[in-house]
């Protein structure tokens, strides 16, 4: 039995379109993300000697004789790396929980603190870290008051003293720290039903005992989707080291040392293989924090 449909023309014109479009982001990914991470990670285990690259885990070895040793720079940039980390996970996140809180409650004065806590995400950092250095600068007020109070005969140098340099850059990170954290609680916060806070308000629920019992318990999945993307940064956790030292007065941190084996010289194998190895290690760190998370998840849901 024969039809009288017509086929319908290949529009080849369409088809060229789409491949065009697809092509370009198919190559990024191709040569941008597939190749430098597969080139990084046969690096690794490479290392020049008499002018030839030479396959092996010596780079390996190096990594876990310097981890060991304290006086190392890899072990001080470690030991910095997770102060960094310690901060955004025992500082930042409950100070953005309590300020997130406050700002749903609608406090006295919360529009201006909104602003004040997203400020520091809106403006450049580079533009930040500069009114940040004027301000602790020698010059400045921060320093002027603290010679005063701690009776000093001249202001101290707060980003080129070892003493004062990384804690330094922790205010830093901590004071601009709240931004996507406080939008991500924000949202949760208000996506809560009112009948249940007013039901609490009800039965004489303070504001403490509802933060405890009635909002965390409810914004939890944003919060594990928090605590989990933090511990994925276990081993990058690190302030504008670049803006602020370059990792000198013993500031290094870890992404910060395999930027500068790579940007200034000095074995780019050997960069490659320390990073492979805190990815090793991070990863069943992240996978055991997601596990974890998933279980408190399904415990607290409502």
């Amino acid at each position: 039995m024969q039809t009288n449909a017509k086929k319908k023309p290949v529009n080849w014109k369409r088809g060229l379109f789409l491949v065009g479009m697809c092509i370009v982001p198919i190559l990024h990914f191709l040569i941008f993300y597939l190749y430098v991470n597969f080139d990084s990670i046969m690096m690794a285990f490479q290392t020049l000697k008499g002018g030839k690259m030479v396959w092996g885990f010596d780079n390996f070895e190096l990594f876990f004789k310097e981890i060991a040793n304290p006086q190392s720079e890899i072990a001080m940039s470690l030991d910095n790396t997770l102060i960094f980390f310690g901060v955004s996970l025992l500082v930042i996140m409950p100070l953005t929980t309590l300020i997130a809180y406050f700002i749903y409650k609608k406090i006295f004065m919360y529009k201006f603190f909104r602003v004040m806590f997203f400020l520091p995400n809106i403006l450049s950092s580079v533009v930040l870290t500069i009114v940040f250095k004027n301000v602790i600068s020698v010059d400045g007020p921060i320093a002027a008051i603290f010679q005063a109070f701690n009776g000093m005969s001249r202001p101290p140098e707060f980003l080129a003293d070892s003493r004062y340099a990384l804690n330094t850059i922790v205010a830093y990170v901590i004071w601009t720290g709240f931004g996507t954290n406080l939008i991500l609680l924000g949202g949760a916060m208000n996506r809560i039903p009112a009948e249940v806070l007013e039901a609490a308000r009800l039965d004489g629920v303070g504001m403490l005992r509802e933060l405890v019992q009635i909002i965390l318990p409810m914004v939890w999945p944003t919060m594990t989707t928090l605590i989990v993307f933090t511990f994925v940064g276990i081993f990058t956790s690190s302030g504008p080291i670049l803006l602020f030292t370059m990792g000198a007065w013993d500031t290094m941190t870890i992404s910060y040392w395999i930027y500068s084996r790579v940007y200034y010289g000095g074995g780019v194998e050997y960069a490659s293989a320390v990073g492979l190895a805190f990815t090793v290690i991070a990863l069943p760190i992240v996978l055991g924090v997601k596990w974890l998370m998933e279980r408190l998840q399904d415990a607290t849901e409502y």
